[in-house]
C-alpha cells in the first residue's frame, strides 16, 4: 500500500512538473512536430532561473531521410535574435538518433543551462534542428521569461 501511494506522488509531481507546450512552428520543413515537452516548467510562458537547467523533449515525424542534425537555439527581443551554443552543437551525438529516415517517429531531447550572466526579461526562444545543408528539420518558438 505504501508503495502505491509512493507511486501516486511521484506520478503527480512528474506531470505538475512537465507540460506539454503549445507548438509554434516558425519553418519546420522536414519534420511534422507531434509534441514539445519541457521538464521544469510548470505553465506558459516557462519561467526560467538563471543557472538552472531545462529539458526540451519534441516528438517529431520525418518527412524525408536526413543524415546529420544540428542544433541552434536564439533567443529574441523582436527583430533582435542572440545566438545561445548548445552543446554538443551535432544534435546526433546525443539528442536525436541519426540518420533519421523518413517516415519514422524519433524523440529529440536537450538539456541546456540558462546562463547566469542571462538579463531578467521576457524573450522568445527559437529552437531550431538543422540538416546538413542548414535547412530546418523542425523550428518552434516559445515565450520564456528568465529571472535570477
Amino acid at each position: 500500500m505504501m508503495f502505491k501511494v509512493a507511486c501516486f506522488f511521484l506520478s503527480v509531481a512528474f506531470v505538475v512538473g512537465n507540460i506539454q507546450i503549445t507548438v509554434h512552428d516558425c519553418g519546420s520543413k522536414d519534420a511534422r512536430i507531434n509534441s514539445i515537452r519541457v521538464e521544469q516548467c510548470e505553465k506558459e510562458p516557462c519561467v526560467v532561473h538563471k543557472g538552472a537547467n531545462y529539458t526540451v523533449q519534441v516528438d517529431f515525424t520525418t518527412t524525408r531521410n536526413i543524415n546529420e542534425a544540428h542544433n541552434v537555439l536564439h533567443g529574441g527581443l523582436g527583430f533582435l535574435q542572440v545566438p545561445f551554443p548548445l552543446t554538443p552543437e551535432n544534435a546526433c551525438n546525443k539528442s536525436v538518433t541519426c540518420p533519421m529516415i523518413a517516415g519514422n517517429t524519433y524523440i529529440y531531447r536537450q538539456t541546456m543551462t540558462c546562463p547566469s550572466f542571462a538579463p531578467s526579461l521576457k524573450v522568445t526562444a527559437r529552437w531550431e534542428l538543422k540538416d546538413e545543408h542548414g535547412a530546418d528539420i523542425f523550428c518552434f518558438a516559445t515565450g520564456l521569461s528568465i529571472i535570477s
